[in-house]
């Protein structure tokens, strides 16, 4: 069984390939990237927390996540760090404290390859880092010991024979990588062997005697072949021997009945002849190993159907690669909350702001497919509240003797079942739609008091 470090050094080589750097670079660039305000990350409280915070609370825990991210870690770093997370499927950062030990003043990343977790009965324990495995010859090195504390810790979460034996988002495509190698290895040679155009010479030998044939043959490829010799006084390279080469002209005989000795040109194989279908293949297994939709790697390239945003063109592959960013980012994203609790700890914060289920903390993302899916349902709703509002109650289809038809649906019935809505969200939409009516009649009647003029008369006023 292979040590550590050489798993690792594997590892790296296939993260080196180029068309699996490419690919992981492409799940880098869309798991964390700068929005226009220059963030990298999000943070927030949970919703089920947020009333048990005061407004001043919430700034100061956010000034000092702002601080973990800008200068802690780094906005430059953040996407390397994630990078590295994904091709050796572990990251360890050592939490280095300023002198007075009031604040985290930056990381040192620990190597994988000499680093390992210490578990007891699977609860994490500490870190160890032997640097003995970075250079085996070495008979001496050293060896130190970290708390849970002093390192931040994120793993891809599978698992080989134990707990140390990470498995990564690169291990599905060992064997497809392997295969795409071997084939251009084997393309390159076959290319390179064939390439050369050579020369066929047809001697004619008229009724020369069987046995005189090969002598002959031999006599005038020593006549027309150029021969390299190398001086062994000087050693310098000479043709003195044969100055006639390929490069000259022949001139050849030819009888009466036009038969003679020929000279033909032989082209080199130029093309693959459709060995490049397979390079394609391997290439497809590779990128569905590491699950890149093949929008994304083949229209680069200058095939397949090029990607577009947009929920109503998502596929069903662009969409499970959303869902597997969402749910990597959120893998990652431990190594941002150990950093910041550790950060709140040493700047002396009560231990209730020390719970890591009281924050919401992502990498933004290129792609906001959420967003994109919410307002896409949001728009069809919209549609939709416009074709039954006149099956809805109102004043001119409930009171007796109306005109207008009877309702047809309740409107708790229509919020519920058709748009959607669950009892809290159509709880809480009630609730502020009476908060936001009465701000504005009394905005209103306000208005009207001191002779100006309603809102509702304007018409353009939403409340804002």
């Amino acid at each position: 069984m292979p040590t550590r470090d050489k798993e690792f050094h594997i590892i790296e080589i296939y993260g080196l390939y180029p068309f699996v750097k490419k690919c992981m670079t492409m799940m880098a660039d869309e798991a964390c990237c700068e929005n226009a305000d220059g963030e990298v990350a999000t943070f927030d409280i949970d919703k089920a927390w947020k009333s048990k915070f005061t407004e001043s609370e919430l700034m100061t825990l956010r000034d000092e996540f702002n601080y973990v991210i800008n200068c802690v870690i780094g906005k430059d770093k953040m996407w390397y760090y994630y990078y590295t997370w994904l091709i050796d499927a572990e990251l360890f950062l050592e939490i280095c404290l300023n002198s007075d030990g009031d604040r985290v003043a930056g990381l040192k990343q620990l190597p994988p390859y000499c680093t390992m977790c210490m578990y007891d009965d699977g609860v994490l324990k500490g870190f160890i880092e032997d640097t003995k495995l970075l250079d085996p010859d070495l008979k001496t090195g050293e060896t130190k010991t970290f708390t849970t504390n002093q390192v931040a810790y994120s793993n891809y979460g599978f698992w080989g024979n134990n707990r140390n034996d990470v498995r990564g988002h690169l291990e599905p495509a060992i064997r497809p990588i392997n295969q795409l190698r071997a084939i251009e290895d084997a393309l390159t040679v076959y290319r390179i062997t064939r390439a050369p155009e050579k020369r066929i010479f047809k001697i004619y030998t008229g009724k020369m005697p069987v046995n005189r044939v090969p002598e002959y043959m031999q006599e005038l490829r020593a006549k027309y072949r150029k021969q390299l010799t190398i001086d062994p006084v000087t050693g310098m390279i000479n043709s003195s021997n044969n100055v006639q080469a390929f490069v000259e002209d022949f001139w050849l005989s030819i009888d009466a009945d036009g038969q003679g000795s020929t000279v033909e040109n032989f082209k080199g194989s130029t093309e693959f002849n459709g060995q490049l279908d397979d390079v394609k293949m391997f290439r497809e297994q590779v990128a569905d190993a590491l699950m890149i939709p093949s929008s994304r790697w083949q229209s680069a390239e200058g095939g397949g159907t090029p990607y577009v945003q947009g929920v109503e063109s998502l596929t069903l592959e662009e969409a499970s690669f959303q869902k597997l960013n969402k749910r990597l980012r959120h893998k990652f994203c431990d190594i941002i909350y150990q950093i910041f609790l550790v950060h709140l700890q040493v700047r002396g914060y009560d231990s209730k702001y020390l719970d890591k289920q009281i924050y919401k903390i992502d990498l933004i993302p290129a792609t906001d497919f959420e967003r994109m899916r919410d307002l896409s349902m949001a728009e069809k709703r919209g549609g939709v509240i416009g074709a039954f509002s006149q099956f809805l109650p109102n004043l001119n289809n409930v009171k007796p003797g109306a005109e207008e038809a009877p309702p047809l649906f309740s409107r708790q019935f229509f919020m519920e079942d058709i748009l959607g809505m669950t009892s809290e969200q159509r709880l809480r939409n009630d609730k502020l739609i009476e908060e936001e009516s009465s701000a504005l009649l009394a905005a209103a009647e306000a208005a009207k008091e001191e002779g100006g003029e309603s809102d509702d008369e304007g018409g353009d006023d939403l409340g804002f």
